[in-house]
């Protein structure tokens, strides 16, 4: 798992690639820090895109990192609605003993799927 994530950072280095950054999530990775800083850095070279903060979060999340990756969800979400990004922003907010404030965002992402899902037909 760690060559496949050194390939995937090293592809990402060479040029940004929104596939490459979409398999972040499901590499099993013993060192997420190195992951993190990545998406940091990609961030600060690329520009502020929601695929990159959603990431972020979702990595953060794995490791109990729940504020910080409520600010990446939220910097996402302020780029573009996604509700994927509601929930798991939900979901950390709800480890930081935020319930309320949890219910609103699952509120806001149920809201977003209904508008979607009204739309398409």
């Amino acid at each position: 798992h760690d060559t496949a994530q050194e390939i995937l950072l090293d592809g990402l280095k060479r040029q940004y690639d929104d596939r490459l950054v979409m398999v972040i999530p499901r590499l099993k990775t013993n060192n997420p820090e190195q992951i993190e800083k990545a998406l940091r850095q990609q961030i600060k070279t690329v520009g502020d895109r929601p695929l990159l903060w959603s990431t972020l979060g979702q990595s953060l999340m794995k490791h109990g990192e729940w504020q910080e990756a409520s600010l990446a969800f939220r910097a996402a979400l302020k780029q573009r609605p996604d509700a994927f990004d509601y929930a798991w922003l939900a979901d950390s907010l709800d480890k930081q003993h935020k319930p309320e404030e949890a219910a609103a965002m699952r509120r806001d992402g149920l809201l977003l799927t209904l508008q979607n899902n009204g739309t398409q037909q």
